[in-house]
């Protein structure tokens, strides 16, 4: 076969450079299972090594973004705490209804926070595995996805 397309186009080496390539273009038409996971898997791998070198590069910052960290959470910690001690109060109150309507709006801030205070939770503890997890969140958080 290679040597009438070789007879077509000058040479052998031409025929099987011809039937090379287009086995590689058919190939390249399929995009297999295999070949998506291996993508995602260097892609993932890639982040990492971008959070990392990031981390490493913002060493010296460590000690604001903890106490960024800090500040959120104690937040949605104390709105939380407040709308349970509130509900819990509205039983004894002589108008429960000012304390259940304290209880509930303190309840709604601190459910709005949820997803923010997950990514925090989840870049100091989870580390750069929690990447992907990060993002879902961020994207609730701001209510769009790229």
């Amino acid at each position: 076969m290679f040597q009438f397309l070789g007879s077509l186009f000058g040479s052998a080496k031409a025929g099987e450079r011809i039937v090379d390539g287009a086995i590689n273009a058919v190939d390249k038409l399929f995009y297999t299972d295999e070949e998506k996971a291996e993508a995602a898997a260097s892609a993932r791998s890639e982040g990492f090594k971008v959070y990392m070198a990031w981390l490493e590069s913002t060493s010296g910052s460590r000690l604001a973004r903890r106490f960024i960290a800090l500040i959120v959470v104690m937040i949605w910690a104390s709105e939380h705490l407040a709308s349970v001690l509130a509900g819990g109060l509205a039983v004894f109150a002589t108008d429960p209804v000012k304390w259940e309507r304290v209880s509930v709006m303190l309840a709604g801030h601190a459910s709005d926070n949820n997803a923010l205070v997950g990514v925090v939770l989840l870049f100091y503890f989870g580390g750069p595995a929690a990447t992907d997890a990060a993002r879902g969140l961020v994207e609730k958080w701001v209510g769009k996805k790229p």
